[in-house]
């Protein structure tokens, strides 16, 4: 079996070309009876096949709504296809997804969801463009399209197989803390002004050399002021002064759930404020476009600017890898289940709870001896009738270093809500123990235990988690 595994290895190897990284942006106009559009995008790996003229790609995928009577319908998932090579710059493409989510009382049953599609795709210098024919269904649900969606492509400069040289702008990472200010008017389980919690992540890179301009994306909830469950995502641009004092943004994106007037979706945020050092304040508006809300905000962030081989352009900030620190970017994917006593807020007993887990980590600190690592992740049900039921999550684990296992602690918290169930404020805070088995030079399979408490809520349950890591090395400087 070894000398069977040992000369697939070999000739694979004289087959691949060379893996990269992708980024796709698709609309999506499902059938009429559905009342939705949605945006997807996904987030892949792409291996490169010469002699078949062949690519496999594989990675994360998400779908949120835009249009329609679903605002704050997200879904989060896997996605996996093959593109073969017909004729100069044209591509047959086949693939499928599998995924999880719901919200905004769309018909979406436990919130499993599964795709199938094929089309072709374009090539250019500048990025693909992708038809394709899709089917999606929700098998315990009422939700099934057979549609066509329309996407862009662009391959990222990050490459495994480094070269010695290359120029990327540098990119940068936001903690996103904020207060919203609500009204009646604003969501339908307030009868008084409230203010809300607001926290989230934005990634971003500048798209210029002086650094004046940032191509940037953001995920975020909200909590207490009774709208737990809501959550938006958006991506923009970023503008501010050469020093960074001053800056303004403006992003397009989706949003709703916890009873936030959003209708189909698609809003606005805009902000302004001062940068001093790392840190950002800002006060800003975020606005449905298709329905009432429309919610003024004060924000702090917590901003840092690094240099990595994970880059939008080919130009910008020169380096070489011989000036660089090499860390290990953590792509997570997996699934979970979580049980709890208690009753939901439609009177009925908490059933067992089955989700799709996925998020990204980096290896904060390590010695020989141990490791520190951090991640983003989120959990989304995908069993139990809770289709809506999503977390927003954030962890840091403290483990012991092994040759073939790691173990130890970690602590978890973050922002749920959704599907019925009764968190509370909807805040959660999780510690837990987690064992990590590896299984390739840069695959591991990690266990989770946790007990999560939510406070002011009834639902506490224990969480059992089993999840596939695969480190990228990138390159910081």
């Amino acid at each position: 079996m070894r000398r069977l595994l040992l000369l697939f290895f070999v000739v694979a190897h004289q087959y691949v070309m060379g893996q990269g990284t992708s980024m796709t942006l698709m609309f999506e106009p499902l059938e009429p009876s559905n009342d939705m559009m949605w945006v997807t995008q996904r987030f892949e790996l792409v291996k490169d096949y010469t002699k078949t003229k062949t690519a496999i790609s594989g990675g994360l995928e998400t779908q949120s709504a835009i249009l329609g009577n679903y605002g704050g319908f997200y879904a989060f998932g896997f996605t996996g296809g093959v593109y073969q090579y017909l004729r100069p710059w044209v591509f047959a493409h086949v693939g499928g997804s599998i995924a999880s989510g719901g919200g905004a009382g769309a018909p979406d049953g436990d919130g499993l969801m599964y795709r199938g599609y094929a089309g072709m795709s374009i090539k250019s210098k500048h990025g693909t463009v992708d038809v394709a024919y899709n089917h999606i269904n929700f098998p315990s649900g009422a939700i099934t399209s057979n549609h066509i969606s329309i996407g862009y492509t662009y391959v990222l400069p990050y490459r495994i197989e480094y070269s010695d040289h290359n120029r990327y702008y540098p990119t940068y990472f936001e903690l996103v803390t904020g207060l919203w200010f609500l009204g009646p008017e604003d969501a339908s389980r307030n009868s008084e002004p409230v203010q809300s919690a607001y926290a989230g992540v934005r990634v971003g890179q500048y798209l210029n050399t002086n650094h004046t301009v940032g191509g940037e994306l953001q995920l975020g909830a909200g909590a207490l002021g009774n709208i737990d469950g809501y959550m938006n995502y958006s991506m923009g641009l970023r503008f501010n002064t050469p020093s960074q004092r001053l800056f303004f943004r403006a992003h397009l994106g989706s949003g709703g759930g916890g009873g936030v007037y959003t209708g189909g979706g698609i809003s606005t945020m805009v902000s302004a404020g001062t940068q001093l050092g790392g840190h950002q304040f800002s006060v800003g508006q975020w606005t449905a476009l298709s329905d009432e809300a429309s919610i003024p905000f004060v924000s702090y962030s917590r901003h840092i600017d690094f240099k990595s081989s994970l880059g939008f352009h080919r130009k910008g900030v020169d380096y070489t890898y011989n000036d660089s620190r090499e860390v290990a970017l953590k792509v997570l994917a997996g699934v979970g289940q979580q049980r709890s006593p208690g009753i939901d807020r439609n009177g009925n007993p908490y059933n067992p709870m089955s989700g799709i887990a996925m998020g990204l980590g980096i290896e904060a600190w390590s010695n020989e001896n141990y490791s520190l690592d951090a991640y983003g992740h989120t959990f989304w049900a995908a069993s139990g009738g809770y289709g809506a039921y999503a977390e927003g999550l954030f962890s840091a684990a403290f483990v012991k270093n092994g040759e073939t296992f790691r173990y130890g602690l970690d602590l978890t918290s973050g922002i749920a809500g959704g599907g019925g169930i009764e968190v509370g404020s909807g805040l959660m805070i999780a510690p837990g123990a987690q064992v990590e088995c590896k299984i390739g030079p840069l695959s591991n399979l990690k266990m989770n235990l946790r007990q999560k408490y939510f406070p002011g809520g009834t639902y506490s349950p224990v969480y059992f988690g089993v999840e596939l890591i695969q480190s990228l090395p990138v390159h910081l400087w």
